[in-house]
Protein backbone atom coordinates (compact mmCIF):
# COMPACT_ATOMS: atom_id res chain seq x y z
CA UNK A 1 0.00 0.00 0.00
CA UNK A 2 0.83 3.73 -0.51
CA UNK A 3 1.65 5.47 2.45
CA UNK A 4 -0.71 8.28 3.24
CA UNK A 5 1.28 11.91 1.68
CA UNK A 6 2.50 13.81 4.45
CA UNK A 7 1.26 17.81 4.19
CA UNK A 8 3.66 20.24 5.39
CA UNK A 9 2.20 23.91 6.23
CA UNK A 10 5.14 26.94 5.97
CA UNK A 11 4.17 29.99 6.70
CA UNK A 12 5.81 32.68 4.51
CA UNK A 13 6.28 35.83 6.14
CA UNK A 14 5.18 39.24 4.17
CA UNK A 15 8.75 41.05 3.04
CA UNK A 16 10.12 43.53 5.72
CA UNK A 17 9.20 47.30 4.36
CA UNK A 18 12.69 48.29 4.45
CA UNK A 19 14.02 50.98 6.94
CA UNK A 20 14.07 54.86 5.86
CA UNK A 21 17.53 56.32 5.03
CA UNK A 22 19.51 58.84 7.18
CA UNK A 23 19.01 62.01 5.60
CA UNK A 24 22.82 63.24 4.16
CA UNK A 25 23.55 66.87 3.91
CA UNK A 26 24.71 68.22 -0.07
CA UNK A 27 28.06 69.31 1.23
CA UNK A 28 28.58 65.05 1.94
CA UNK A 29 27.13 63.91 -0.85
CA UNK A 30 29.15 66.83 -3.12
CA UNK A 31 32.36 65.40 -1.06
CA UNK A 32 30.88 61.66 -2.21
CA UNK A 33 31.03 62.93 -5.75
CA UNK A 34 34.10 64.15 -5.90
CA UNK A 35 35.32 60.78 -4.08
CA UNK A 36 34.02 58.95 -7.35
CA UNK A 37 35.65 61.63 -9.48
CA UNK A 38 39.05 61.15 -8.28
CA UNK A 39 38.64 57.21 -7.78
CA UNK A 40 38.59 57.31 -11.85
CA UNK A 41 42.28 57.34 -12.59
CA UNK A 42 42.37 54.26 -11.20
CA UNK A 43 39.12 52.40 -13.68
CA UNK A 44 40.72 50.12 -15.89
CA UNK A 45 39.58 50.06 -19.09
CA UNK A 46 41.52 49.15 -22.00
CA UNK A 47 38.76 48.68 -24.42
CA UNK A 48 36.23 51.25 -24.19
CA UNK A 49 38.35 54.15 -22.61
CA UNK A 50 35.18 54.50 -20.52
CA UNK A 51 36.63 55.25 -16.85
CA UNK A 52 33.84 55.15 -13.91
CA UNK A 53 34.78 55.78 -10.33
CA UNK A 54 32.05 55.34 -7.41
CA UNK A 55 32.09 55.84 -4.12
CA UNK A 56 30.22 54.49 -1.44
CA UNK A 57 28.92 56.07 1.74
CA UNK A 58 28.86 54.10 5.02
CA UNK A 59 27.20 55.49 8.37
CA UNK A 60 26.23 53.23 10.60
CA UNK A 61 24.49 53.96 14.01
CA UNK A 62 26.08 55.85 16.74
CA UNK A 63 26.54 51.94 18.98
CA UNK A 64 28.40 50.83 16.15
CA UNK A 65 32.35 49.58 16.01
CA UNK A 66 32.05 51.29 12.67
CA UNK A 67 34.04 54.07 11.84
CA UNK A 68 31.74 57.30 11.07
CA UNK A 69 31.23 58.23 7.42
CA UNK A 70 33.38 55.91 6.23
CA UNK A 71 33.32 55.88 2.37
CA UNK A 72 34.39 52.76 -0.15
CA UNK A 73 35.54 53.39 -3.46
CA UNK A 74 35.59 51.39 -6.72
CA UNK A 75 36.64 51.49 -10.53
CA UNK A 76 35.39 49.71 -13.63
CA UNK A 77 37.38 46.94 -14.00
CA UNK A 78 37.32 45.56 -18.20
CA UNK A 79 38.03 42.23 -19.59
CA UNK A 80 38.97 40.92 -22.41
CA UNK A 81 35.76 38.29 -21.92
CA UNK A 82 33.63 41.28 -21.88
CA UNK A 83 30.87 38.98 -19.18
CA UNK A 84 33.77 39.44 -16.65
CA UNK A 85 34.25 43.13 -16.65
CA UNK A 86 33.46 44.84 -13.05
CA UNK A 87 31.13 47.82 -12.71
CA UNK A 88 32.47 50.27 -10.07
CA UNK A 89 29.33 50.36 -8.26
CA UNK A 90 29.63 46.30 -7.18
CA UNK A 91 33.47 46.52 -6.64
CA UNK A 92 32.66 49.42 -4.12
CA UNK A 93 29.77 47.58 -2.35
CA UNK A 94 32.38 44.24 -2.58
CA UNK A 95 34.86 45.94 -0.74
CA UNK A 96 32.42 47.46 1.85
CA UNK A 97 30.41 43.71 2.48
CA UNK A 98 34.16 42.37 2.41
CA UNK A 99 35.38 44.17 4.74
CA UNK A 100 32.64 42.99 6.96
CA UNK A 101 30.00 45.55 7.31
CA UNK A 102 27.03 43.52 7.27
CA UNK A 103 28.40 41.64 9.94
CA UNK A 104 28.55 44.36 12.92
CA UNK A 105 25.62 45.28 14.79
CA UNK A 106 24.71 48.30 12.77
CA UNK A 107 20.87 48.25 13.66
CA UNK A 108 19.80 49.62 10.18
CA UNK A 109 21.00 50.14 7.01
CA UNK A 110 24.50 51.09 7.05
CA UNK A 111 24.34 51.90 3.18
CA UNK A 112 23.53 55.58 2.88
CA UNK A 113 24.52 56.46 -0.58
CA UNK A 114 27.16 56.08 -3.94
CA UNK A 115 28.55 58.45 -5.77
CA UNK A 116 29.82 57.55 -9.67
CA UNK A 117 31.74 60.05 -11.71
CA UNK A 118 32.04 59.05 -15.38
CA UNK A 119 33.80 62.43 -16.21
CA UNK A 120 32.06 65.00 -18.38
CA UNK A 121 29.14 62.71 -18.77
CA UNK A 122 26.32 61.77 -16.60
CA UNK A 123 27.42 58.29 -15.28
CA UNK A 124 23.91 56.26 -14.28
CA UNK A 125 24.55 52.69 -12.43
CA UNK A 126 23.21 50.12 -15.35
CA UNK A 127 20.55 47.49 -14.74
CA UNK A 128 22.87 44.81 -12.84
CA UNK A 129 24.01 47.15 -10.64
CA UNK A 130 20.61 48.63 -9.95
CA UNK A 131 19.43 45.01 -8.67
CA UNK A 132 22.84 44.68 -7.12
CA UNK A 133 22.63 47.19 -4.89
CA UNK A 134 18.64 47.01 -4.41
CA UNK A 135 19.89 43.50 -2.30
CA UNK A 136 21.40 45.31 0.01
CA UNK A 137 20.25 49.31 0.18
CA UNK A 138 16.76 49.64 -1.78
CA UNK A 139 16.69 53.06 -0.79
CA UNK A 140 20.09 54.39 -0.94
CA UNK A 141 20.80 57.55 -2.62
CA UNK A 142 22.31 57.87 -5.72
CA UNK A 143 24.70 60.95 -6.92
CA UNK A 144 25.83 61.80 -10.20
CA UNK A 145 26.56 65.01 -12.11
CA UNK A 146 25.03 66.33 -15.47
CA UNK A 147 26.00 70.00 -16.94
CA UNK A 148 27.98 71.10 -14.02
CA UNK A 149 25.50 69.82 -11.35
CA UNK A 150 25.22 67.51 -8.68
CA UNK A 151 22.08 65.45 -8.96
CA UNK A 152 20.59 63.30 -6.41
CA UNK A 153 18.03 60.57 -6.84
CA UNK A 154 17.18 57.42 -4.88
CA UNK A 155 17.65 54.19 -6.12
CA UNK A 156 13.68 53.11 -5.77
CA UNK A 157 13.36 55.65 -8.70
CA UNK A 158 15.55 54.39 -10.69
CA UNK A 159 14.23 50.58 -9.74
CA UNK A 160 10.68 51.16 -8.90
CA UNK A 161 10.54 47.14 -8.81
CA UNK A 162 13.20 45.33 -8.11
CA UNK A 163 13.69 41.52 -7.58
CA UNK A 164 13.13 40.30 -3.99
CA UNK A 165 13.99 36.82 -2.19
CA UNK A 166 14.54 37.73 1.30
CA UNK A 167 15.71 34.57 3.51
CA UNK A 168 11.68 33.99 4.82
CA UNK A 169 11.17 33.29 1.38
CA UNK A 170 14.39 31.36 0.39
CA UNK A 171 13.17 29.06 3.47
CA UNK A 172 10.10 28.47 2.66
CA UNK A 173 11.41 27.64 -1.13
CA UNK A 174 13.87 25.41 0.93
CA UNK A 175 10.82 23.94 2.62
CA UNK A 176 9.03 23.11 0.09
CA UNK A 177 11.26 21.49 -2.07
CA UNK A 178 12.53 19.26 1.02
CA UNK A 179 8.98 17.80 1.49
CA UNK A 180 8.34 17.09 -1.74
CA UNK A 181 11.40 14.86 -1.87
CA UNK A 182 10.24 13.00 1.37
CA UNK A 183 7.26 12.60 -0.58
CA UNK A 184 8.85 10.64 -2.79
CA UNK A 185 11.00 8.21 -0.66
CA UNK A 186 8.12 7.05 1.11
CA UNK A 187 5.71 5.95 -2.05
CA UNK A 188 6.35 2.00 -1.88
CA UNK A 189 7.77 0.44 -5.12
CA UNK A 190 6.45 -2.62 -6.92
CA UNK A 191 8.55 -5.68 -6.87
CA UNK A 192 10.23 -6.47 -10.33
CA UNK A 193 9.13 -9.97 -9.96
CA UNK A 194 5.61 -9.05 -8.93
CA UNK A 195 5.05 -7.09 -11.95
CA UNK A 196 6.39 -9.39 -14.32
CA UNK A 197 3.78 -11.92 -12.80
CA UNK A 198 0.80 -9.13 -13.34
CA UNK A 199 1.73 -8.76 -16.70
CA UNK A 200 1.81 -12.59 -17.50
CA UNK A 201 -1.33 -12.89 -16.06
CA UNK A 202 -3.16 -10.02 -17.95
CA UNK A 203 -1.57 -11.72 -21.41
CA UNK A 204 -3.13 -15.24 -20.01
CA UNK A 205 -6.26 -13.31 -20.08
CA UNK A 206 -6.65 -12.01 -23.11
Amino acid sequence: MFGKKKTETVNVKEPKEPKPQKAVNMKKLEDLYYAAENARKHAYAPYSDFRVGAALLVKPNEDSVLPKNKMYTGVNIENGSYGATLCAERVAFAKAISDGVLEYDIGENPFVAIAVSAGDEEALPCGICRQFMSEFAPEITVVTKADGQIRIRNLMQLLPESFQLNKDEQAAVAALEAADVSDESEAEEVPAAESAEEAAAEEKAE
